[in-house]
């Protein structure tokens, strides 16, 4: 039965019983459900079993697990694919215990953001009849479980049609979420007032022309609210305030991603700019949750993650823009357990798949920095572009997640003592 079938069924008499105005919070099976690790078919398990390696020989064991456009370029024999044993991620249980206290209040609103909100997941229970489910699967994946900060390098890099990088950046990353928080963790009493739900600073390292630039970038929880940048140049030790370009291409358009795609969020474009369709709810071969801590790449050109994929039950999920936008349509495949995003395809304005995004998360388990927290940890992606013939491609270091940095570290002031 298809799980969204199952949750619409068995909701109201879940809440029926359940009280959720104690102190400890009842989680309902309903809502403990939708952070299980759902089972994977039988026969897909024997099919695709861990340790196989599929290539353009043995294509066909994948055929009924990996979208088309993806199929064809194994068919090619673009990348291979190794398979390990699917992952079991659990959600923290603070996070399960939030979206339990806030099940009956949560609503959708105008599009620009949700009503009665406090952490957890918003809308874990998706009836595939909604005509709105795209918006709550897609408030789902904004509001997924992260950590209060995080901090790593990140080197963007291009790789032309020879397999060479041709131009790379070094940066340091550090962010922030202010709001929601969940558990122990307390939401930054100024930041929520002012409505800031997440603040990112970005510092470059190199090349030697661009290091000692930074940027503060604040979202805010209310889209109406437009996103700001504040800019430190080391050329001429000045800082200047105004609004992120979304739509602009990151490195002043040196590389096939744009603003809003970028790590570690992999989307924070407005959500009420797009039209937002559920397409259900599937088991596909997807970049797995990597034993390791270093990514690396191979394939054709180097343009492929070089960690090995797992069936994982996914929700597929489209968006459309409102308005111009340089593609026609994107399909997001979001993992089931934790809404991590795990791979997008991207389609011109003819309709033509033009671009594959694979995003690579580690098991927290083998990254030193992730300081026992029980959450996916960004490594880093690909952006293939087969029209321009070439791959911008993100890697982390690094990591460390949950440190103690004080909201006043993503101010002017930290600009310019930093810029000195």
């Amino acid at each position: 039965m298809h799980r969204g079938l199952f949750w619409g069924m068995v909701l109201g008499s879940a809440l029926a019983v359940t009280s959720l105005a104690t102190a400890e919070t009842t989680i309902p099976d309903v809502v403990r459900s939708a952070f299980v690790l759902p089972a994977i078919d039988t026969l897909q398990q024997r099919q695709i079993t861990s340790g196989l390696t599929l290539t353009q020989q043995n294509w066909q064991l994948a055929e009924q697990v990996l979208p088309v456009e993806v199929l064809r370029l194994l068919q090619a024999g673009d990348f291979t694919i190794t398979v390990q044993a699917t992952t079991d991620m659990p959600v923290r249980e603070s996070y399960v215990t939030a979206t339990a206290a806030n099940l009956q209040t949560v609503a959708l609103n105008g599009g620009y953001k949700i009503d009665h909100y406090q952490g957890g997941r918003p809308f874990p229970v998706i009836d595939p009849n909604n005509p709105r489910a795209g918006e709550q699967v897609a408030w789902n994946f904004r509001y997924r479980d992260m950590p209060v900060t995080m901090e790593m390098r990140g080197t963007m890099q291009g790789v032309n049609n020879s397999g060479t990088i041709d131009r790379s950046n070094v940066g340091r990353m550090r962010v922030r979420y202010g709001m929601d928080r969940v558990g122990q963790e307390t939401n930054d009493a100024q930041w929520q007032a002012q409505g800031i739900r997440i603040k990112a600073l970005f510092e470059s390292i190199a090349p030697s022309d661009q290091e000692g630039f930074m940027r503060i970038t604040t979202m805010y929880d209310d889209e109406k609210v437009p996103y700001d940048d504040l800019s430190y140049s080391p050329q001429n030790r000045r800082t200047r305030k105004g609004y992120v370009n979304l739509m602009s291409r990151m490195g002043g358009g040196r590389y096939d991603v744009l603003s809003e795609e970028q790590p570690p969020f992999f989307f924070i474009g407005y959500l009420h700019e797009y039209n937002w369709a559920y397409k259900g709810e599937q088991t596909m071969l997807m970049p797995g949750f990597f034993h390791g801590d270093q990514l690396t790449f191979g394939g054709k050109n180097n343009w492929y993650p070089a960690t090995p994929w797992e069936l994982r039950h996914v929700i597929v999920l489209e968006s459309t823009p409102k308005g111009a936008h340089p593609y026609s349509k994107r399909t997001f495949y979001l993992d089931a357990q934790t809404y991590t995003p795990l791979c997008v395809l991207s389609y011109d304005p003819q309709g033509a798949f033009v671009r594959l995004a694979l995003m690579v998360h580690a098991h927290p388990d083998f990254v030193p920095g992730a300081n026992g927290v029980r959450i996916p940890v960004p490594l880093g992606a690909t952006w293939v572009n087969f029209v321009q013939e070439q791959a911008s491609q993100m890697v982390t270091a690094h990591h460390t997640l949950s440190q103690d940095l004080s909201p006043r570290r993503f101010e002017l002031m930290e600009l310019l003592r930093k810029g000195k």
